[in-house]
């Protein structure tokens, strides 16, 4: 009779380890969702308090993920923690928008902790950065497929747009803005891109800088017009220029930084350009994590 009894435990111990597996898999990756479902399904976007750095965990209508930037070290995990469930190990793609250690710090970290299926870079060589040589080793040594960004081009996943702006060249062969002659910081090499949902727009700028801004209003102009802006480079006095505030006209825009980093982000000029056109700032230095529902509506959600 024991040994019986022995034999049901382990059986139904093996029926609840194949549930909880289908049931992750149906989460993550939204077996087969329908039309219906998916449009009516909402694009959830955290811009994650790693303090100062930047960390945005992206989760799209049919349960992909992508994770932008990984703030400046190891800390990117615990808000992971916060966003994903413990059993998730798995990440669709991690887009690191430029070499600054504040943007990739966490990376690594990040593929030794995760199984990341897609890699999102612009391109730019650090050979001469330690650190560097690190992280790009590790994504060498990954199973991930590279993506580089050298054009404007248009993704769609899930239910959602996603249209990268910059760079439209090969930042590997030349890092400069087209046309500028004189050499740019790494800031003006990131990747931007804007997202589309359901009519919504959110424009996610990276750490561009008022040249970058410049050169991407001379090439989109009004189509810069976006209802929520993620502020360039941590709110910076040399970011989100008058012109460029003017014409994105954001009903909300977020800032990432640390309290009380020693930067002065944000500016209070680029503060002062944004109450100009009536836009909402939320900080994750003031607020934390800052969760977004995008559906018909825009909803920020403080947690």
């Amino acid at each position: 009779m024991q040994k019986a009894i022995t034999i049901i435990f382990i059986l139904l111990l093996v029926v609840l380890g194949l549930l909880f597996f289908l049931k992750k898999d149906e989460v993550k990756t939204g077996i087969n969702p329908t039309l219906e479902s998916l449009e009516d399904a909402k694009l959830k976007i955290t811009f994650l308090d790693v303090g100062q750095g930047d960390a945005t965990f992206i989760e799209f209508t049919d349960g992909q993920q992508m994770l932008v930037d990984c703030a400046i070290d190891g800390r990117v995990i615990e808000a992971l923690g916060r966003v994903m469930e413990y059993w998730d190990h798995d990440i669709d793609y991690l887009l690191i928008t430029h070499p600054d250690l504040d943007h990739y710090g966490g990376c690594e970290e990040v593929l030794n902790r995760f199984e990341v299926k897609n890699i999102i870079y612009n391109g730019l060589i650090k050979d001469y950065d330690e650190m560097w040589n690190s992280w790009w080793q590790a994504v060498q040594e990954s199973q991930a497929n590279y993506i580089e960004i050298d054009r404007e081009d248009v993704w769609e996943i899930a239910s959602t747009t996603l249209h990268f702006l910059y760079p439209d060249h090969s930042i590997a062969d030349d890092p400069k803005i087209p046309g500028l002659d004189k050499e740019t910081n790494g800031n003006n090499t990131s990747i931007i891109f804007e997202l589309e949902h359901e009519g919504n727009e959110i424009l996610m700028m990276a750490d561009a800088e008022a040249e970058l801004e410049e050169y991407l209003l001379s090439i989109y102009g009004d189509q810069l017009d976006t209802d929520l802006l993620k502020a360039g480079h941590h709110g910076s006095g040399g970011s989100s220029v008058q012109d460029f505030v003017d014409v994105s006209t954001p009903f909300d825009t977020v800032v990432s930084c640390g309290l009380g980093n020693n930067f002065g982000h944000p500016s209070r000029r680029i503060l002062k350009r944004l109450e100009r056109v009536s836009s909402t700032v939320w900080r994750t230095d003031l607020q934390g994590d800052i969760s977004v529902e995008v559906g018909e509506e825009i909803e920020v959600v403080i947690n």
